[in-house]
């Protein structure tokens, strides 16, 4: 039997950084976000901290259990 495929939790709506703007959803794969050279924020605030003071970018923004998540 195989195993299922691994399902990545989708990041929170308010995740925005540059290559976000310019690569659509291949972000990701953009070679400056791959080494953390791209800033992020979040448009709840408009810096690097979202609603709950907590710090901002993809891994953690990705987070059901933050009370300020909303599914992309």
């Amino acid at each position: 039997m195989s195993e299922l495929p691994q399902v990545d939790t989708p990041r929170c709506m308010y995740l925005c950084s540059k290559a976000m703007s310019v690569h659509g959803e291949a972000f990701a794969s953009d070679p400056d976000f791959e080494a953390g050279l791209s800033d992020v924020w979040c448009n709840m605030t408009a810096r690097g901290l979202g609603p709950d003071n907590a710090e901002v970018g993809l891994q953690e923004c990705s987070d059901r259990g933050r009370a300020c998540y909303r599914e992309y």
